[in-house]
């Protein structure tokens, strides 16, 4: 073997070397203060909070990347270098996510985007004009409290007989045992949790789970199939998360005691039947 090619060898291993190390701090799941900025912009969260975990990026690609391998308790952009496009991604991304919240920051004259901002469910959206000390309180804020309506949400949900999502625990209680998930299967069945009864297409998954419509489609059904296995009685014979032909996946939900017995007295018991059913159904892409 020539020294060149020894060489080469030894760069590409310490080129692979440091790309891992880079991606080091993303392993794992970050719960400080994600935030989309100009590093050398007027706005240095970074010294206004020393006591929190701030982690600035700079560009969307960066930012769209770190948001999906990380849990942070308040999502910060500030425009530029946010466009409208990081304003629905995180708006995407805050409907799977109950335990966050986001703020928009932005020049005095951009009115239409922070009320943009506000419509999609922001928490807070302030003009970088207002004075330093509001702008620092109304971070405070923002950061100390969850997202608008999250309390709305129950904190356990039943997902399966005698399964139960504990939003709280960010895991799953089968038969009272708790069981931890990998972050993703936790916001997919979330996500679905939230949704019951309505069928999704595995691109709406990606984008709405996985913030990127345009990724791999089997990833979905890999993570189906691992939740089935957590929630189902016969993972082979799901009736929970169902496939929909043609289409992708539905959660249909248990009938809570409180639902039989009320649906029993009025006559209208459902039927349990139904999930098999919605496998015929013809649904478009």
């Amino acid at each position: 073997m020539t020294q060149a090619h020894d060489e080469s060898e030894s760069g590409a291993g310490t080129a692979d070397f440091r790309n891992r190390a880079a991606l080091a701090p993303l392993a794992l799941p970050f719960e400080g203060w994600l935030v989309l900025a100009d590093p050398d912009g007027s706005i240095d969260l970074k010294r206004l909070f020393p006591e929190v975990d701030v982690r600035v990026e700079s560009t969307s690609a960066g930012f769209s990347t770190a948001l999906s391998m990380s849990e942070p308790s308040l999502v910060v952009l500030i425009a530029p270098p946010a466009e409208p496009g990081d304003i629905q991604r995180v708006a995407d991304w805050l409907a799977t996510s109950s335990g966050s919240s986001a703020v928009l920051m932005s020049q005095h004259q951009a009115v239409a985007l922070r009320l943009h901002a506000l419509e999609l469910g922001f928490e807070d959206a302030v003009d970088l004009s207002s004075d330093p000390m509001e702008v620092v309180g109304r971070l405070s804020i923002a950061g100390r409290r969850g997202p608008i309506g999250a309390h709305l949400i129950e904190d356990r949900i039943l997902v399966g007989d005698g399964v139960e999502l504990d939003r709280r625990a960010r895991a799953i209680r089968r038969d009272g045992r708790l069981i931890s998930l990998r972050p993703k299967e936790l916001a997919l069945l979330e996500f679905f949790a939230m949704h019951p009864g309505r069928a999704f297409s595995r691109e709406e998954l990606l984008r709405h789970v996985w913030h990127d419509a345009a990724g791999n489609e089997r990833m979905v059904d890999v993570y189906v199939f691992w939740l089935r296995a957590r929630i189902e009685q016969d993972a082979a014979n799901p009736t929970r998360l169902v496939t929909v032909r043609g289409s992708g996946y539905l959660f249909d939900p248990p009938v809570t005691p409180a639902v039989s017995v009320v649906a029993a007295a009025a006559g209208t018991a459902p039927d349990r039947d139904a999930p098999a059913n919605v496998n015929d159904q013809p649904t478009s892409r």
